[in-house]
């Protein structure tokens, strides 16, 4: 059975999915090497490091699951939507604590936004409807 091709919007959301869990992994990485500045004390060289090694796994999880969208795989659309969106919502959290807004930041929920309007819109949303591979299994 031929397969058939995937939607460029789907090919495009794909590797803007690996950007946004490349990012993710990069910024887990810096997050561990904070626990190194000067000034923290224990319990907050803890909370760091607890927190850049849960963004790593976030973004190695993002990576993963983008790789499933090109098999057309329902569960890896709804799974990277989750993530994302918590993603979204933490770095919506940060920039209300923080207060400072920055260039980066607004480029990284710009794009995890489009990544997920672009997954449940137009024709990626009907190949994933009409995919005879888009099991959940």
């Amino acid at each position: 059975m031929p397969r058939s091709r995937i939607p460029v919007e789907l090919l495009l959301s794909v590797i803007a999915s690996y950007v946004v869990g490349i990012v993710q992994i990069l910024a887990g990485i810096a997050l561990i090497f904070v626990r190194y500045a000067d000034g923290l004390t224990a319990t907050d060289r803890t909370v760091v490091t607890i927190a850049g090694s849960i963004t790593i796994l976030i973004g190695l999880l993002v990576v993963a699951l983008a790789s499933g969208l090109t098999r057309s795989r329902r569960d890896a659309r709804v799974l990277l939507t989750v993530l994302i969106s918590i993603s979204i919502a933490l770095g919506v959290l940060v920039l209300i604590a923080d207060g400072e807004v920055t260039a980066f930041r607004l480029i990284d929920l710009a794009i995890s936004a489009a990544v997920i309007i672009v997954l449940w819109t137009g024709r990626v949303a009907r190949s994933f409807a009409r995919s005879d591979d888009g099991r959940t299994g």
